[in-house]
């Protein structure tokens, strides 16, 4: 049993480990030739969109919310693989643990126990593309939501 709590023990000093990572974990990528970046954190918000200003050389504005779009989905897809890098030693330290029911009936398993808010990011399977928008109406210009 104390070599059960010692295991648990450096399964939360890890994970406290890993938290600490994920807070100042960010991922970057860009679409339109690298004129759109997007940069996210771990959890896959936006922290910061910066337009190249010889955007409208190279595309049409109407390409722009595509563009960002797609950055972000390949920003949050490379914050979500980092994420799983980092939590694959705390996953694999938690498949170790033996079940706490095991020794005492009824109670918790205590490789279910991980502190709330500690998942990775979850992207969309369909990637639209530059020109897709939820724009229903027939217009020539971009939706502008304020």
């Amino acid at each position: 049993m104390t070599e059960v709590l010692a295991l648990v023990q450096e399964q939360m000093a890890e994970i406290a480990a890993v938290q600490k990572s994920q807070a100042q974990l960010t991922a970057s990528a860009t679409a339109a030739d690298g004129l759109v970046e997007v940069t996210v954190n771990a959890h896959g918000h936006l922290i910061d969109t910066a337009i190249d200003e010889t955007y409208l050389d190279e595309f049409d504005f109407d390409e722009l919310a595509g563009h960002i779009t797609q950055a972000a989905q390949a920003a949050i897809r490379s914050a979500a693989s980092r994420v799983s890098e980092m939590m694959a030693p705390v996953a694999e330290r938690r498949r170790a643990l033996p079940s706490l029911s095991d020794f005492f009936d009824g109670a918790p398993d205590l490789r279910d126990l991980s502190p709330p808010g500690f998942e990775s990011p979850v992207v969309a399977g369909q990637q639209p593309g530059p020109n897709d928008s939820d724009n229903t109406t027939d217009s020539a210009f971009p939706t502008v939501r304020r």
